[in-house]
């Protein structure tokens, strides 16, 4: 009887076993096929030329098993407190409603700086991994933080000094194209820097932050051979015109009589003969291996801030055509981009042999078409921009509709001309899940769907405005709220009709959150949160609504 009872013992205590090991592994394995969440913030929009190569590089490095998630500030347009603040509230509840990140990434030195001000409020103790920040002071200072690491964009411009150097023998001085911007002022800095290494060389700038477009082209054009100039950033200039880095470019170096000489990527292929400059990708590749060390269990105080970024010599084959510089007088290593093997290259010898006079009667017959060509296309491509510009100033490049910018100068206009009106702020109801589900190709035709559908509403007291991502504001000139509110379901009825979403129909809806001016905000400030706060209201109590602000409505604490 006694081994009769051992035995049941035994075969109880043995399954009680495998159901434990059972129990615990099955968790296990799903951490296995989801390292971790990751976010990563950044300074600009993803129309930047520098920020697909950055997430490119962070998604090479992390995998297809982690999650990654991106933000954009977009402050090359929108460089604003009111900006910042607007993308805090929006950060502060999209992570309210989302699972905690493992780890948080931010792209250049505004995202930085954002993430280092509101690093408690809305990450805790979140590892926070930084690349491409110029401002190597303060990134440097975090070095013994706890939770802090990454890559810094060190600018070092000498060797790209001392290789125009030997191309412009004649140069007397050199000068540095720059703007305000917090990137521009930390890469001004770095430029002085090597001031004291070059006692030959007289260093100046040319502040296009500062300048009116006119003035700016002016100040390019007036360089003769006595100069280098270097590009290092043009986001902006004194008539309020935002410029996107190939656009700046080829302005700049279609005018300048000297090889527009640059220590970065932006703006490569457009006009820059080139220098020694970072490459983002392996700057963003550098931040994704450290992340990914963290979600395997490393902490940011084993790893030492990185201050030597990624480099390397590139050069535009077709600017050195353009100021006959030979490829003799560059690095053996230097990547070259726009190569076309010339004809030269392939017949060069038979041709000189049988044919040397026929060769330059052709090539001097080839050089005449292309300067008249040349000339033709500089003044055709002049006009072209100045229409683009004009464009890009005011309206959404995805959407067409007016952007943040125009939005905020037609709010503070009302405003100071103490006009009444409706302020209508709405997005689509989890818009996240049609970009994770079907794709960001999908989500933004879905956004120029709903763009064009606001749009069609558009009148004498209507206008609509595209705020970011899925976010839209729409001005009402009229303080009644009868008016406002029949608005208000006009762009709720938009969304009865369905959406076309891969090859099929979808319901979708919006929440509407409706300020008045001057009832509920004496300034664009205090407007715009009683809005936000309105279809926040919306969304707690179940979305596909609108709401008029309340003065009772809770307020989040920024």
């Amino acid at each position: 009887m006694k081994k009769n009872k051992i035995k049941k013992s035994c075969m109880i205590a043995a399954i009680l076993f495998v159901l434990l090991c059972s129990g615990i592994s099955s968790p296990v394995h799903a951490k296995e096929k989801e390292r971790g969440r990751v976010l990563f913030i950044s300074s600009y929009s993803y129309a930047w030329e520098t920020i697909p190569q950055q997430i490119e590089g962070i998604k090479r490095a992390l995998g297809d098993e982690v999650t990654i998630d991106y933000k954009f500030m977009d402050t090359k347009n929108v460089d604003t407190a009111e900006n910042v603040h607007l993308f805090y509230k929006s950060l502060s509840y999209y992570l309210s409603q989302v699972p905690a990140y493992d780890v948080v990434i931010v792209g250049d030195d505004a995202a930085f700086n954002f993430a280092l001000a509101y690093r408690k409020k809305l990450f805790g103790d979140t590892p926070i991994v930084f690349e491409g920040v110029n401002n190597s002071e303060k990134a440097l200072e975090l070095n013994q933080e706890p939770d802090v690491t990454g890559v810094i964009e060190n600018q070092t411009y000498e060797d790209t000094i001392n290789l125009a150097k030997k191309i412009c023998p004649q140069a007397t001085r050199i000068v540095a194209i720059v703007d305000n911007t917090v990137t521009g002022l930390s890469a001004r800095k770095e430029f002085y820097s090597c001031q004291e290494s070059f006692p030959d060389l007289e260093f100046h700038d040319i502040n296009a932050s500062e300048l009116s477009q006119k003035d700016l082209i002016g100040r390019v054009e007036s360089l003769d051979q006595s100069s280098i100039l270097l590009y290092i950033l043009c986001s902006n200039d004194k008539d309020g015109n935002v410029y996107a880095s190939a656009e700046s470019v080829q302005m700049l170096s279609s005018r300048a009589r000297i090889p527009v000489f640059s220590g970065i990527a932006i703006g490569m292929g457009q006009g820059l003969l080139g220098g020694k400059i970072v490459s983002h990708e392996k700057m963003g590749e550098i931040a994704g291996q450290m992340a990914s060390k963290i979600l395997d269990g490393g902490v940011c105080e084993s790893m030492a801030v990185v201050q030597d970024s990624p480099m390397i010599y590139c050069f535009d084959e077709n600017v050195m055509k353009r100021f006959d510089i030979s490829r003799s007088m560059l690095p053996d290593n230097a990547k070259i981009i726009n190569h076309k093997e010339t004809f030269m290259e392939q017949y060069g010898k038979v041709i000189r042999v049988t044919s040397v006079i026929g060769v330059i009667l052709l090539l001097s017959i080839i050089w005449l078409v292309r300067d008249n060509m040349h000339k033709r296309k500089v003044n055709e491509t002049i006009s072209s921009l100045n229409k683009k510009l004009n464009f890009m100033a005011r309206y959404d490049a995805l959407t067409a509709l007016l952007n943040r910018r125009v939005f905020m100068e037609d709010l503070q206009y009302r405003i100071r001309e103490k006009e009444p009106f409706g302020l209508i702020m709405f997005d689509m109801d989890n818009f996240k899940r049609i970009n994770d589900v079907y794709g960001h190709n999908e989500g933004d035709a879905v956004l120029k769907e709903m763009a064009a559908r606001a749009g069609a509403l558009v009148d004498d007291i209507f206008e609509v405005y595209r705020l970011a991502g899925d976010e839209f504001v729409a001005i009402v000139a009229s303080g009644q709220t009868e008016v406002i509110d029949t608005y208000a379901m006009k762009i709720l009825d938009t969304f009865k009709i369905p959406y076309q979403i891969a090859g099929g129909e979808q319901y979708l809806a919006s929440s509407i959150g409706i300020a008045i001016y001057p009832k509920d905000g004496k300034n664009s400030t205090e407007v715009i949160a009683a809005a936000d706060h309105a279809m926040y209201e919306v969304k707690k109590n179940g979305k596909n609504s609108r709401a008029f602000y309340d003065a009772g409505m809770k307020k989040d604490d920024p």
